[in-house]
Order: C-alpha cells, then sequence, then structure tokens
C-alpha cells in the first residue's frame, strides 16, 4: 500500500490498483503533517496548529482524536486493521506515521531522482528513463485539494517542489546529453515560465534550441531573461558563457555535440582592444531570420558585444 500525496492525497493499493480516498481535507492535511516528518513523533499541539490554522475548538484535543481515528479507519480499509495499528501510533504527546521512503510516492520519487543523478554523467539514457518514471509520479500539485497548506505541510510541499525542479533540471540535462534536445523543448519553455529566476533552466533551452537550428530563437531567450536574472541575482554567468559560445560557434551547440556533457566552461574575461570579438556569426545569423525579435535582438548584442552600456527596461 502507498501513501499518495504528489497530488490529491490518498492510500493506493497496487496490487489491487485501488485508491481508498481520505475522507475530509482534515484527514489530507493530517496525513500531510505526519508525513513531513516520517516515522517521528509529531506533537499534538503541531497537528492542532496543522488542522485549524491557530482556530482551534474549544475541544481541539477530541477533534483531533476523531480526525486521527477517521484516518486509522482509511489506513485500515486499505491495508488491514493490523496494518493500521502498525502505521499509525499514538504516543506520550503526539503521533508517529511510520513508513519506509517506498511506502510513499514522494519517497520513491526522491530515491529515484538520488539514483539517476548518480547516473546522469555516466549513463545519460538509464537516468533519462529513471527520470522520465520518477516524474509520471505526479499526478498534480503536492496534497491537491486541501486548502492552505499548515506550517508542516508548506514545508513538505516545498521541499518535494524543489526536488521536483532538480529532477527536470537532470532530465534536460539527460535529454541534451542523448539527442533529445527536440523532444523537450516545449517542456523547457514551460520549465522557463514556471521557474522564471532558474538560470539553468534559460541555459538548457538555449542550448536545446541551437541544436535544433534556431539559434536566433536562443539569443531571444537570453535578451527576454537577462534583465530579469540580473536584477534577482546580480549576475548571469550561464547565459553569458552559452553567448559566448554561440558567437564563436562552439561545436557543442551542434546536434553532433549532443553526446558531450551538457556542462557549460566559465565564462571567459572579456575581449582585450584588438582581438576579434565573437558576434559576427550571430549577427549574419540574425539577419537571416529577419524577424522583428531577431531584429531587436540585433540591436542589443550589437550595444552587448561592442562594450557600451546598456540601457533596458524591467521586466
Amino acid at each position: 500500500m502507498q501513501f499518495r500525496i504528489l497530488g490529491p492525497p490518498d492510500l493506493f493499493d497496487e496490487e489491487c490498483r485501488l485508491r481508498t480516498p481520505l475522507t475530509s481535507p482534515k484527514q489530507n492535511r493530517l496525513l500531510g503533517a505526519l508525513l513531513s516528518r516520517p516515522n517521528s513523533l509529531v506533537p499534538r499541539e503541531e497537528l492542532v496548529r496543522e488542522l485549524w490554522a491557530g482556530r482551534a475548538p474549544k475541544q481541539a484535543r477530541s477533534a483531533l482524536n476523531a480526525h486521527v481515528s477517521g484516518l486509522r479507519k482509511s489506513v485500515a480499509t486499505a491495508e488491514g486493521t493490523r496494518g493500521a495499528r502498525a502505521r499509525l501510533v499514538t504516543g506520550a504527546g503526539g503521533l508517529t506515521l511510520r513508513v519506509s521512503p517506498t511506502d510513499t510516492d514522494g519517497g520513491r520519487f526522491c530515491l529515484a531522482v538520488s539514483r539517476a543523478r548518480s547516473r546522469c554523467r555516466t549513463a545519460p539514457e538509464d537516468a533519462y528513463g529513471i527520470l522520465r518514471e520518477a516524474l509520471s509520479l505526479w499526478r498534480g500539485a503536492v496534497l491537491e485539494g486541501v486548502g492552505p497548506h499548515g506550517p508542516l505541510g508548506a514545508v513538505l510541499a516545498d521541499r518535494l517542489q524543489d526536488v521536483r525542479r532538480q529532477a527536470l533540471e537532470l532530465l534536460f540535462d539527460a535529454a541534451l546529453s542523448t539527442g533529445r534536445h527536440a523532444d523537450v523543448l516545449s517542456e523547457l519553455r514551460e520549465a522557463t515560465v514556471t521557474h522564471p529566476l532558474c538560470e539553468r533552466f534559460h541555459d538548457q533551452l538555449m542550448l536545446a534550441l541551437c541544436r535544433s537550428g534556431r539559434g536566433g530563437e536562443a539569443i531571444g531567450v537570453y535578451t527576454e531573461a537577462r534583465c530579469r536574472l540580473t536584477a534577482a541575482h546580480g549576475h548571469t554567468p550561464l547565459l553569458r558563457a552559452r553567448l559566448e559560445q554561440i558567437g564563436a560557434q562552439s561545436p557543442e551547440l551542434s546536434a553532433a555535440g549532443a553526446r558531450t556533457p551538457a556542462a557549460f566552461p566559465p565564462p571567459r574575461a572579456p575581449a582585450r582592444r584588438g582581438e576579434a570579438r565573437p558576434h559576427r556569426f550571430m549577427v549574419r545569423h540574425i539577419e537571416r531570420e529577419d524577424g522583428p525579435a531577431e531584429r531587436s535582438a540585433l540591436g542589443f548584442l550589437t550595444d552587448l558585444l561592442s562594450g557600451r552600456e546598456l540601457h533596458t527596461g524591467g521586466v
């Protein structure tokens, strides 16, 4: 039996393919609170705060006991009475939910991401498959439908969302390393919208576009992301390094370079006086595209690569 929280919370019998939904939003919140500290006692005071957000009823202890009893019955329905007694353990001043990492979809997801991370460089094909399967565990937002999260549920949701972001970064690296740049373009675009301040996603999108023969669009990604990311982080080393690669026509940007690691070199120092600047290819490429976005990017790059001060509006 699996405790599922990557979407609407429920209990899922994998052998029979039966889903046991929880009977109330309070039970959903209770499950999330207990899974935020698996195999550890969660004090009653914290559970009350989680369920009622500081507006607990006068008989909070009795009300909490009722929701614990309801969760226990749901577990008994899915796993049997003995399983419910073993899972939900009442202790001095609190409650413990006993689970292994593989008993929860969140735990399985985190284990798979860890396994894929160790294989991303040496076996990117394997890593890609592992991550695709792991991401399929997500049926929606963490604890979807329970309403505003309490403190424990919010910590759990943030933690899992952060691991999901890391999983996407690894997935895109594996895809770029195995020639799947065209396959992940739409997902990369979605990731840059969902995580507008994640420089890595913008960098990966630029690389995927270049390998798909769409260098002009890659420069457009740079121009759109640079101002926003600079305002947030103060610098954009990944994007500047990728832009330099575009200017130098680096072999890594070609589809043939997909078999090399997707990591980028450190940014190079600015060209000294008299040295050739890497903007000629970009200018020629943009002129061939001959679209409004590309003409705008041409003006931006001319200023950028000639060292003049840039005056850009906020994003």
